[in-house]
């Protein structure tokens, strides 16, 4: 059971390990370790439930060796008063009953001594595990914001380019609305250049504009019409 967990939890973790340089090229690569690292913590969950059973199974080995010592060591005064009572027969039998004990002493302390190395060795290979799943699921954090970024900038390039070909677009409308104003302007000013030379005002405006026929309008003319309404 303890075998199929850890081999569980190091495949697990060896195959989340593996993806870690594909996130950004594989697009399920990210979610694919997601689900890795939660079968690594799932797995590692059940390792340290484990390790709590080995735990107690070890605490409660190392009372009964206490509890065998004490025994054996109650048992050895009794075994020395009987033999300062001269009775060698009682001492024997004291000594029968603490060799059963040394024997299941023995077999206590190595199972008591198995459970303890097999609770350190389980503990630090939980303690590599989760800092292995904390590098890893730190990796897939800054792989994630990789990603993120890079698909920022492909969306921000991709609307730039969008926006400069539509700039390009309206700054040639600008322009060609521009050359039509001004052709449309030119024509009108032809059109009333053409209107006075037919009515024979483009031909006052030419005299007036030469000094040949004075401008009415003037301020030397309105000067002028003044200072005969005063010498009247």
């Amino acid at each position: 059971m303890t075998q199929s967990i850890w081999s569980k939890l190091f495949t697990a973790l060896r195959g989340g390990a593996s993806e870690v340089g594909e996130a950004i090229v594989d697009q399920q690569a990210l979610r694919i370790l997601d689900q890795e690292i939660r079968d690594a913590d799932s797995a590692l969950a059940n390792a340290r439930r484990e390790l709590v059973t080995i735990m107690a199974k070890h605490k409660l080995s190392a009372d009964r060796v206490g509890e065998y010592n004490a025994k054996i060591k109650d048992l050895e005064s009794k075994a020395l008063a009987a033999i300062q009572a001269n009775r060698e027969d009682l001492a024997l039998e004291v000594a029968e009953a603490i060799s059963t004990l040394t024997n299941d002493l023995d077999v206590e302390q190595k199972q008591a001594t198995e459970f303890g190395t097999y609770a350190d060795n389980m503990r630090k290979d939980i303690n590599k595990a989760e800092a292995r799943i904390k590098s890893l699921r730190q990796q897939v954090d800054m792989a994630k914001a990789r990603e993120s970024v890079q698909k920022a900038q492909v969306s921000a390039s991709i609307a730039s380019g969008g926006a400069n070909g539509k700039l390009e677009t309206a700054v040639g409308t600008l322009n060609r609305l521009q050359a039509r104003q001004q052709q449309r302007a030119a024509e009108l000013n032809a059109q009333d250049e053409l209107a006075e030379a037919s009515t024979g005002n483009d031909l006052d405006r030419k005299l007036r504009e030469a000094g040949i026929t004075p401008d009415a309008g003037s301020a030397n003319a309105i000067l002028e019409r003044l200072k005969k309404q005063s010498a009247e």
